[in-house]
C-alpha cells in the first residue's frame, strides 16, 4: 500500500479512537463540528465513514 495512503488511514484511526471516547454519536458529531467548523451534516457523514475503519 502506498505510504501516503497508509499514513492517512492511521490518522483516521487516531480520530476514530478520539470519537469512541464520547458517550454517543451526537456528542462525537458536536465535537467534530466544533473542531472543524464544518456543518453538522458533513461531520455526521465523516463520523459514519471514520467509525467504519477497522484496525
Amino acid at each position: 500500500m502506498n505510504n501516503e495512503i497508509q499514513t492517512i488511514i492511521e490518522k483516521f484511526k487516531a480520530v476514530r479512537d478520539i470519537l469512541k471516547r464520547f458517550s454517543n454519536r451526537e456528542k462525537a458529531i458536536e465535537y467534530l463540528v466544533s473542531e472543524t467548523k464544518l456543518s453538522k451534516e458533513e461531520c455526521s457523514t465523516a463520523y459514519d465513514i471514520i467509525m467504519k475503519i477497522e484496525d
